[in-house]
């Protein structure tokens, strides 16, 4: 396997930070980081961008500290989308095999993804992500890969994830204007998926639940297909609101709070422990008791999982959670919450950081680059893929759009 011969640069558009991470794959397909860049943004609420101006300077800036670091630059991108916007649903499609020897090629398996995903799309609506769970040939079922196999009927069961045009456009036009070209966008549940969660464990069933700042993005795999995601229109913002009002502090110190001593389970903390609230914005500081801090974070946290919890019953896959729910998100952080999603979930929990790194993985080995590395890993695989297809992922820079497009394509129907 020769290496990259150019940069993965991965932008995590987050509604309180924008995160760039740059990379590439070494020797033993290792994913090498090379640059992290962030910059503090307050054009993106809840996945949506509402201000392009200050969201283009953002990404500017990050991109800017990244290529500093790395000592490259950053032309081309993949980028994360999330938000209320986002619809998920399964679909399941049928073909005849109809060439003469009644073998299964890539030409009909192109058709049974296209038959599944003919469903009917909301006119404000287009099509994210194609991603097949399983296929079946004839009466022989779970099947991964089909190719070669005989047959008279081929079945594939697929999740389409659809996107606002309106929000991806929005998001297409930061890129844009910031002077970069956008390789792809992908789902911020499957990208973080992608950084935390082994093969096993997407075959085992388990659920990724990245709590971010606006928004809470699931996913569960089963079977080591995509089964089910979602969002959930609350995050680590809605806490730090809620710290703001019940202390009556601005919110920059009630984030500061929340990062520096926030806590999920009261009975956990000394309730004679006082902490001190910063002085910000002429305040003087203050001291109060750790308790009353808790006691707002632990019913923000505990609403948020349970919305969670009340989606993933409702999608039917939670009975099939053998490998439990995994937190990541820079709202994982919170000190106890893995104990109070145990006692929501009433499943296995477990919080995770990207893995398997080599280069500067110390910058990025928080929950909170889950996303970001996560969308390098997910372009590095599709270049692994790629390669089994074609002698090079990058032929030449003439070939470069089209190459990647191509085969980003070709994985989003097939893997």
């Amino acid at each position: 396997m020769h290496e990259l011969e150019t940069t993965i640069a991965a932008i995590d558009l987050g509604s309180s930070l924008i995160k760039v991470v740059s990379g590439r794959v070494a020797r033993d397909n290792d994913i090498e980081i090379i640059g992290v860049g962030t910059s503090t943004c307050t054009g993106i609420k809840n996945g949506a961008i509402i201000n392009i101006e200050t969201t283009v300077k953002s990404i500017e800036e990050a991109v800017s500290n990244t290529e500093l670091m790395s000592g490259q630059e950053i032309e081309n991108v993949i980028i994360n989308i999330t938000g209320k916007t986002i619809k998920a649903n399964n679909s399941k499609g049928v073909v005849a095999i109809t060439n003469k020897d009644r073998t299964v090629t890539e030409n009909e398996i192109k058709r049974v993804i296209e038959a599944a995903q003919s469903i009917r799309i909301p006119s404000d609506q287009q099509i994210l992500h194609v991603l097949s769970r399983e296929f079946s040939v004839d009466d022989q079922n779970n099947i991964k890969e089909p190719m070669g196999m005989t047959g008279v009927r081929l079945e594939a069961e697929v999740h389409i994830v659809t996107a606002g045009i309106t929000t991806t456009h929005n998001l297409d036009k930061c890129i844009e204007l910031a002077g970069l070209e956008q390789i792809d966008k992908v789902l911020s549940s499957f990208a973080s998926s992608e950084a935390v969660l082994t093969s096993g464990e997407k075959e085992l069933g388990t659920a990724v639940v990245d709590i971010g700042a606006g928004i809470t993005d699931v996913v569960v795999f089963i079977d080591g297909g995509v089964a089910f995601s979602c969002t959930v229109p609350f995050g680590g913002n809605n806490i730090t609101s809620d710290i703001s009002i019940g202390l009556k502090t601005p919110v920059e110190a009630a984030e500061i709070l929340k990062k520096r001593f926030g806590h999920t389970i009261l009975g956990e903390v000394d309730p004679t422990e006082k902490i001190e609230v910063p002085a910000t914005s002429g305040r003087t500081a203050r001291m109060f008791l750790k308790q009353e801090l808790v006691k707002i974070i632990e019913p923000r946290v505990r609403e948020i999982l349970e919305h969670v919890n009340m989606e993933l019953e409702k999608s039917g896959n939670k009975s099939f959670l053998a490998g439990g729910i995994i937190l990541t998100g820079g709202t994982s952080l919170l000190n106890g919450i893995d104990v109070l999603a145990e006692d929501v979930f009433k499943l296995s929990v477990g919080r995770a950081k990207p893995a398997g790194l080599i280069g500067l993985s110390e910058r990025v080995a928080s929950p909170e680059y889950s996303t970001a590395v996560g969308l390098i890993k997910y372009a590095a695989r599709s270049h692994i893929h790629a390669e089994k297809k074609a002698s090079k992922w990058i032929k030449s820079p003439q070939d470069k759009d089209n190459l990647l497009k191509r085969a980003w394509r070709w994985m989003e129907s097939n893997i």
